[in-house]
């Protein structure tokens, strides 16, 4: 048994819990970058959708 944050854990879990909080933290990085970057901005959306039907 391990103890973890969440108490004493056997190694396996210790192993899941680690790989998910690492997916959770990549998770919040990666939407975090994207927001900063444009990439969920509806008008920026509608800006380029706009200037392509005029083509």
């Amino acid at each position: 048994m391990r103890h973890t944050e969440y108490g004493y854990v056997s190694p396996i879990e210790d192993y899941c819990y680690r790989d998910l909080e690492r997916w959770l933290a990549d998770k919040k990085k990666h939407e975090r970058r994207a927001k900063k970057h444009g990439a969920f901005n509806l008008q920026s959306k509608g800006k380029h959708s706009q200037d392509e039907s005029k083509r």
